[in-house]
């Protein structure tokens, strides 16, 4: 190490650095990696040994520059650790931001391996295990379309349609591979070079519009509608003009024909399609929801279908909620009424009577921000024995919290958490979620999309109870004047409270007749 470098690291931890010495150590730290390193060690040194002698510190020595065997000792400790965090992230941040410089330590961010986005989709039946939905992310991989049509939005701009059965891998945001099935592709100028491989070919997009096709028998057509593409084979790369369409047998005979636009379905008409399907499914879960009336077993509905300032109950209870800064937006569907939780503001006020001893909640939500904390769904003011708090906990599971008795002041919780639901691949995607809570079968159990997920005791038997709370948010959580931000941030288009413990084939019919 630089000898240098040790001495200003020194000179900085006993306070005696000059303005050029500053000035030194910051050129030094901004452009040698090694500088950094001796830095952070240093930095992980002083607040190890900082925690291990509390209360003492007037009385010892500043330490030294530390052997590694010693400074791995130390920072084993889960003490150690959280004060490296600490004096890293704020410290060694901290003293070059006082700079105005660039932080040297960042915080890690979050991941996205998707490389495209199934925008739209009409009748489409997917094989295989990936069933991706409308708003869906797609990674890398293979991608089964069984009938219908698919519209997928690669994250460098190109678009294709799927028609019919297809068989495709997707590779990155730039390439596609068609082993089977019929597609269209859009290619505007930002995402020029995009490419689509067959058996025979491989088509290098130009910026244009072309069909292609990969037929049971092995044969692989392409047709140019506008632009020109190149294609590439082992042997030499052909460009093919608009208006212009080649057929390559796999024997490698090869044969031009004209371009036939009508023989692939336009993004025109996969949105048409769409719309149409929309309407018709729109239509379908009002008589739905109209069958749901007089259902005995509903405590409380929410179908969010009002333009009213006030959230009509359409369930036994008549507990009409109180609107206070959502914002009144679409649904599942372009017809349906929603509401939207941006702000932690926003929330819908409600007073629920009654006792249960079993309760099913059921919403239909739109997660659009990857949780980070918890977000309320559906929470009791304050935190009293038997009143649940359903929400999103931060790590993206469902989570009905619960108090239980306890014989101290302080509040004792319990918790039935599911598996992570909610990362950034489900963001802006409609989910049902449901947690079923059964005092007679003594269990909880949280479904998603119809399916159970989880199931788990219930730690202490008691009746629930609702009463004054919050849908979207937590605002009366203590009486304190500040509260938890607890906000839902995301779209809520139904929410029932059911009396009985609906049983999972219920569920899975629910989903499969209410989903977009």
């Amino acid at each position: 190490m630089n000898k240098e470098v040790l001495e200003l690291i020194d000179a900085h931890r006993d306070g005696g650095l000059s303005a050029g010495q500053h000035a030194r150590l910051m050129e030094l730290l901004k452009n040698d990696p090694a500088a950094r390193r001796a830095f952070v060690q240093e930095q992980m040194l002083e607040a190890a040994f900082e925690l291990e002698t509390p209360g003492n510190l007037e009385a010892l020595p500043k330490p030294k520059p530390a052997p590694r065997r010693i400074a791995a000792a130390m920072l084993w400790q889960w003490a150690a650790a959280a004060a490296v965090i600490f004096s890293v992230g704020l410290g060694l941040g901290g003293f070059l931001t006082k700079q105005g410089q660039t932080p040297i330590a960042a915080e890690e961010e979050p991941l996205d391996d998707g490389i495209a986005l199934l925008t739209q989709s009409a009748d489409a039946v997917w094989k295989g295990e990936r069933q991706p939905r409308e708003g869906s992310i797609l990674s890398s991989g293979k991608l089964k379309l069984e009938s219908g049509l698919a519209q997928i939005e690669f994250y460098s701009g190109a678009r294709l349609i799927l028609d019919g059965a297809v068989d495709l891998e997707l590779v990155s945001a730039n390439q596609a591979i068609c082993h089977s099935g019929r597609l269209r592709a859009l290619v505007p100028p930002q995402a020029r070079g995009f490419s689509v491989t067959s058996p025979q070919f491989k088509v290098v997009d130009l910026g244009t519009e072309f069909g292609m096709e990969v037929a049971s028998n092995g044969t692989s057509t392409v047709q140019v509608f506008d632009g020109e593409v190149d294609l590439h084979s082992l042997d030499q790369v052909h460009r093919l003009l608009g208006g212009k369409g080649l057929s390559w047998a796999k024997s490698g005979e090869r044969a031009d024909f004209p371009v036939n636009p009508q023989s692939f379905p336009s993004f025109d008409d996969v949105s048409d399609l769409t719309k149409e399907r929309s309407q018709q499914r729109y239509e379908a879960w009002q008589k739905w929801n109209q069958s749901l009336a007089d259902d005995p077993r509903i405590a409380v509905r929410y179908d969010f279908e009002s333009d009213a300032h006030a959230l009509t109950d359409s369930g036994t209870t008549q507990s009409h909620g109180l609107i206070i800064g959502c914002e009144r937006t679409n649904g599942r569907w372009a017809e349906k009424g929603a509401l939207e939780f941006k702000r932690p503001s926003d929330r819908v006020r409600v007073d629920i009577p009654g006792s249960y001893d079993a309760l099913t909640l059921t919403a239909w939500i739109r997660v659009d921000a990857s949780p980070g904390r918890q977000q309320g769904l559906l929470l009791t003011d304050g935190y009293t024995e038997g009143h649940p708090h359903w929400q999103i906990a931060p790590e993206g599971s469902l989570r009905l919290g619960l108090r239980i008795p306890s014989s101290s002041k302080r509040a004792l919780g319990t918790g039935y958490g599911s598996p992570v639901l909610f990362t950034p691949r489900q963001m802006g995607v409609w989910s049902l979620v449901a947690t079923v809570y059964d005092r007679q079968e003594s269990r909880v159990r949280h479904y998603f999309n119809g399916r159970e997920v989880s199931a788990e005791s219930i730690h202490f038997d008691q009746a629930l109870k609702i009463g004054p709370a919050d849908i979207g948010n937590w605002g009366v959580p203590f009486g304190r004047d500040k509260h938890p931000v607890r906000n839902f941030v995301g779209r809520m288009d139904e929410l029932t409270l059911w009396k009985v413990a609906l049983k999972g084939d219920e569920l899975q019919t629910m989903y499969r007749q209410t989903r977009p």
